[in-house]
């Protein structure tokens, strides 16, 4: 297997740092969300050659990956860099899907929480309750589960539905969240966990609810909900990676 060492002498200093950062985030989702098992990831392009993009190892639960057992795929599903560690083909194959449709999309977050997937249940999708909601006001894609994420064919129908949104609600599966750097999809991702479990609780209190003004969910998603609003001077990114260096020090390894 290979070292942290070796590691490091094959990658460009951007993708290092790349690689730190996904791992912090990667740790921060398994902190603060109740993830599924192995099965959720986060993936970064590498601006040093955008077809290549980092992603995390089939066998390793988020809170268990670094700098170093990170894998590299071309948008194609082949691995790139030599690894004692292979991704799980729906890793790949969504992330490399999203990544090459869209060229503007630098970060991808995939989840099944089970608050978002409860909310993926619901026909009316993610509700505007909550100003944590509001960011995402008529930036939501939804995307009819057919029961195939894991092969080329299916992600591509995955990444076809997202259109031109950069938040999708995957029906009965649960979300994905795309950025232009991984603190964004982390900080945004964060956002939709907290408006989901949100809603849930709403609408378990069978009482009438209060639903804000179109016009205030406009001014909200304007003000929060854009592309590119968050990167590594970000207030909760900078506490975020406190977080991590305070309690999993292994990270950058």
């Amino acid at each position: 297997m290979r070292t942290t060492l070796n590691v490091r002498e094959q990658v460009s200093e951007i993708e290092w740092q790349l690689r730190c950062e996904l791992a912090a985030a990667h740790r921060l989702v398994a902190h603060f969300v109740f993830v599924d098992l192995t099965y959720n990831h986060i993936s970064v392009r590498l601006p040093d050659n955008p077809s290549h993009f980092l992603v995390k190892p089939a066998t390793v639960f988020m809170e268990q990956v670094t700098a170093s057992n990170l894998v590299k795929y071309d948008l194609d599903g082949n691995q790139v860099l030599e690894s004692p560690y292979l991704a799980a083909p729906s890793a790949y194959n969504i992330h490399g899907a999203v990544l090459r449709q869209r060229p503007g999309i630098e970060a991808v977050l995939h989840t099944h929480s089970p608050a978002n997937l409860a909310v993926s249940a619901q026909k009316h999708g993610l509700l505007m309750l909550t100003q944590q909601a509001m960011r995402f006001h008529d930036r939501i894609a939804y995307y009819d589960y057919d029961g195939d994420d894991a092969s080329k064919e299916g992600a591509a129908r995955l990444a076809s539905a997202m259109g031109d949104q950069w938040l999708m609600i995957l029906r009965n599966h649960g979300a994905v969240v795309c950025g232009k750097s991984i603190p964004e999809v982390y900080i945004q991702h964060h956002f939709l966990e907290l408006a989901c479990r949100a809603q849930i609780g709403a609408l378990a209190g069978n009482t009438e609810l209060v639903t804000p003004a179109r016009p205030l969910c406009e001014e909200r998603a304007r003000q929060f909900g854009q592309p590119g609003q968050y990167d590594r001077t970000s207030r909760d990114w900078i506490a975020g990676l406190a977080l991590v260096e305070q309690h999993y020090p292994g990270f950058n390894k």
